[in-house]
């Protein structure tokens, strides 16, 4: 499988214009733990990065993967992340990852996540599809998150995706 489920991932590994959102999403993230493993939660966001930085994404997408979870699971803001990445796009893709648990809980999980990839832009699209490709790897007994990410992909490949976003929707569907 990948290199990011197993390598020790550093941040020379990416390009220089990431290294400060590599350490300022690392610092966010310090004191939380990824579910499940007990590994440092930010092995996550960190490999989900390189994912995407393996399939082209441009320094936007992989500042934006390095702060994916930010908004929603610290005390982070739109403008923090906009100054440490000095980009306005990245900051963008975050918004546009982010979940409305509102929305989600009304819609209920499977519905929401189908429509928001369905409508999501294809920067976006590559960074959450990098973050499927992480989860259904780093958590395989998700039985029901990997039938759902499955079923979404299915869905995705109907459409016209670009070369990057489609290998990784074949990949989840693989796993």
């Amino acid at each position: 499988m990948y290199e990011a489920m197993f390598k020790r991932i550093k941040s020379t590994d990416f390009p220089l214009k990431c290294r400060g959102m590599y350490y300022f999403s690392k610092g966010r993230h310090a004191h939380q733990e990824r579910k499940g493993s007990g590994f440092p939660y930010f092995v996550h966001p960190r490999g989900v990065a390189y994912i995407v930085m393996e399939h082209g994404g441009t320094v936007d997408q992989i500042n934006a993967a390095l702060a994916h979870d930010l908004l929603e699971d610290t005390e982070t803001s739109y403008l923090e992340i906009m100054a440490v990445a000095n980009s306005e796009h990245c900051a963008e893709l975050c918004t546009e990852l982010r979940n409305n648990e509102i929305r989600k809980e009304e819609m209920g999980k499977e519905a929401y996540i189908t429509e928001k990839l369905l409508k999501m832009s294809e920067p976006a699209l590559l960074i959450k599809l990098a973050d499927m490709v992480y989860n259904s790897y780093d958590q395989p007994g998700e039985k029901a998150l990997n039938r759902m990410y499955r079923n979404v992909c299915e869905l995705l490949l109907k459409r016209k995706l670009n070369k990057h976003c489609k290998e990784l929707a074949e990949l989840v569907l693989l796993a």
